[in-house]
């Protein structure tokens, strides 16, 4: 079969499920803060009512401690959005957070400063000997 390529159906049938996983843990973000996803019918005093942060925490343990939701969904903390890691999006592990950076953020002045801290930790510790 002229053009057919097993990696092309794998890379779209990853690239669905990655959609799916944000889209279903962007939902779970939202029904932990309130917000009913279409056709959910729960009375309204049930409904959870959590901030943000609080929401992420849940959604953070669920994927880590028991695997309910997926792992490769972060949540970006400059501005707070979701973004599916295996589209986007960098993560720095090192030195003081910010940490998770979304696509949108990582222009900004505090990946800038963080990707810097990287190439010159003695940056960082100035900066944070600097803080009060």
């Amino acid at each position: 079969m002229a053009g057919f390529s097993a990696s092309g159906c794998y890379q779209d049938f990853m690239s669905e499920k990655n959609d799916k996983d944000l889209e279903r843990t962007e939902e779970l973000f939202a029904f932990l803060q309130g917000k009913m996803p279409e056709g959910t019918k729960v009375p309204r005093k049930e409904r959870p009512k959590l901030t943000p942060d609080q929401a992420w925490t849940v959604i953070w343990y669920l994927g880590n401690q028991y695997w309910q939701v997926t792992d490769r969904v972060e949540r970006c903390e400059v501005c707070g959005d979701l973004f599916h890691t295996w589209q986007g999006g960098d993560c720095l592990d090192y030195g003081a957070a910010p940490y998770l950076f979304c696509d949108s953020c990582m222009s900004s002045d505090e990946y800038a400063q963080k990707a810097a801290d990287k190439r010159n930790p003695d940056n960082e510790k100035l900066t944070q000997d600097a803080r009060p």
